[in-house]
């Protein structure tokens, strides 16, 4: 439902910066405002910024779909926490709302509260990818409930830590937060991880279908760090490309391997 609200929200914050109602020459101050040209087009960084939330909104409800369907033949906790990943992808609709706030003259702490559920969600997404790949490499629990406990603990305290820059605007209408290389770092190694141990968990077991799987993970993973740090549409195109294509993979074949099981 969360997935699906995203989407439902994007809309009318989307017709709002669209239709020129919604102030932008505060991005200009903050440097975080530019144009895309083609053709003799001139559109506004801001508009294809908020067009690839619409995209990250339109792929966690669509996946979540496809995932609750695809639970009605096998059930696999590598699924189940994949699909925490997703819903956290719909959470990027909150730049968009941060950057209305902005435009309406909206408290700043406000602003930071708001960037900091995002950059909660960030990091409980990728740390739920890193139990998935955890499972898959043979590690098991069956306190599924303590795992999250602790995701969920590490994701607040990591974003309760992390300063924000309030006033200081990406292109991407999000606000930029202290420590971005330490950001980046973090989502790397959680990335290369969650790949290896896919990777590691084909060669222990034999089963090709994890290869397949860990090739997801990566096309995935690549896709959405292009979406959440790019605006130009070329780039975005290619990473909702490697988004769904990723995603598909992914679940197709972890389901293909548990059918079988």
């Amino acid at each position: 439902m969360l997935a699906l609200a995203s989407l439902v929200a994007f809309v009318p914050l989307y017709i709002g910066l669209a239709s020129g109602r919604t102030p932008s020459q505060f991005l200009a101050k903050a440097g975080a405002l530019t144009e895309y040209r083609f053709l003799g087009l001139r559109i506004p960084s801001h508009a294809l910024a908020a067009a690839g939330i619409g995209l990250c909104s339109l792929f966690s409800a669509m996946t979540m779909g496809l995932i609750l369907y695809s639970f009605r033949k096998t059930v696999s906790t590598e699924i189940f926490l994949f699909a925490w990943w997703v819903l956290s992808v719909g959470f990027e609709i909150i730049r968009l709302i941060v950057f209305r706030a902005a435009a309406m003259g909206g408290s700043v702490y406000a602003q930071a509260l708001l960037t900091r559920i995002l950059l909660f969600a960030r990091y409980g997404g990728y740390l739920s990818l890193f139990a998935s790949g955890l499972f898959a490499a043979g590690f098991r629990s069956e306190k599924l409930g303590t795992i999250g406990a602790v995701i969920l603990a590490v994701s607040l305290g990591l974003a309760s830590a992390m300063p924000i820059n309030t006033g200081a605007f990406a292109p991407t209408l999000g606000l930029r937060p202290g420590y971005a290389a330490m950001n980046m770092a973090f989502y790397a190694i959680a990335s290369m991880v969650t790949v290896a141990n896919f990777l590691f968990a084909a060669r222990s077991t034999g089963e090709s279908s994890y290869r397949s799987v860990a090739i997801g993970a990566a096309l995935f993973l690549i896709g959405h760090g292009i979406v959440i740090s790019q605006w130009d549409p070329a780039w975005l195109a290619a990473g909702f490309a490697l988004l769904a294509a990723g995603a598909w993979i992914f679940i197709s074949r972890l389901h293909a391997y548990y059918l079988w099981q």
